[in-house]
């Protein structure tokens, strides 16, 4: 009994030296902890060198756009600093991105419209344009892009277009017309081998009469010998002269257009007037009318009677005496 306990005293020793000297020491050295360090308002570089030296390991976590931030810095850390961890735990850390950036579009083939549409979709704005001739392209449709799709930059940013002028037609330069009037541009286009192409007016109070407002082809376009360049001019609105002639004799046209229809419904309606007039004067005779006719004698008649009666009396008188 007393063998078997010194037997169980021994081996129970054993053990012990066995898990203090040995498994304890390969326990502690794979778990061994560190306190992580404060990388907080470094740069990232420096904040990856700091945490991979206490036997860290560094993510990338978040990125946070601040302006007023410089791109790099970390912003936060997790775990936070002064926490003990294990060795080899991973700290994520979240960088300021600066100001926020965006990606540049493809705008080759587009045309300039929609070039700038798709500029302001993403807070750019569209920078100086270049015009270049070109059969490949239609005129005012993107050729090229000075920054290439995919980059990066801050919003409004400017970016530099190259767009097409369309096809290269000759060696000779189309002259600025806008501006002049139109004998001084006829003469210019003569003097630069060109032709007079058509006239076309179009009525502008804000320009003076006989003003080149447009020209076709455009300012600065190649063209050869003898291209026909087109020219709108400018003249003023007919409303303006007919206010002058108005103006002038006092009456408006709505006016005398008034007075001279008042004239034709008095000339309609004096022929009516009359008719009434006359309706008036000779009425006509009705069976009721000779009736009444027949009711009030006329006092000429009365006077014819009696001068019809005398005679006869005188006759009587007449007889009278000759009796006697």
């Amino acid at each position: 009994m007393l063998k078997k306990s010194l037997i169980f005293l021994v081996s129970l020793a054993a053990l012990f030296f066995l898990f203090n000297n040995v498994l304890m020491p390969l326990y502690v050295k794979h778990a061994d902890t560190v306190k992580v360090p404060k990388v907080t308002g470094m740069n990232y570089i420096e904040a990856k060198k700091i945490i991979e030296e206490a036997g860290l390991e560094v993510k990338q976590g978040d990125v946070k756009y601040d302006e007023t931030i410089p791109i790099g810095m970390i912003l936060d850390q997790n775990p936070p600093s002064e926490e003990t961890v294990k060795y080899g735990r991973r700290i994520y850390v979240t960088i300021s991105g600066g100001e926020q950036l965006v990606e540049v579009p493809n705008l080759r083939g587009k045309t300039l419209r929609d070039a700038k549409f798709s500029l302001e979709q993403r807070g750019l704005k569209l920078g100086e344009t270049v015009r270049k001739s070109t059969n490949e392209f239609p005129l005012d449709v993107v050729i090229s892009q000075i920054i290439q799709p995919g980059s990066k930059l801050k919003k409004n940013s400017n970016l530099d277009l190259i767009l097409s002028d369309g096809p290269f037609a000759g060696d000779l330069k189309i002259p600025e017309l806008t501006g002049k009037t139109l004998e001084d541009a006829k003469k210019i286009i003569s003097d630069s081998k060109l032709k007079l192409g058509k006239i076309t007016y179009q009525t502008n109070n804000e320009i003076p009469a006989g003003q080149i407002i447009d020209q076709y082809p455009k300012f600065d376009k190649s063209a050869n010998e003898n291209t026909a360049v087109d020219l709108f001019v400018s003249r003023k609105k007919v409303i303006v002269k007919k206010e002058t002639e108005e103006s002038e004799t006092g009456e408006s046209k709505i006016d005398k257009q008034q007075n001279t229809d008042s004239e034709t419904n008095k000339s309609a309606d004096t022929p009516k007037d009359k008719t009434k007039e006359k309706t008036k004067e000779e009425p006509t005779n009705t069976p009721g009318d000779k009736k009444i006719e027949k009711k009030i004698p006329n006092p000429s008649d009365k006077k014819e009677e009696i001068q019809k009666i005398k005679p006869d009396v005188k006759k009587d008188d007449g007889n009278k005496n000759d009796k006697k």
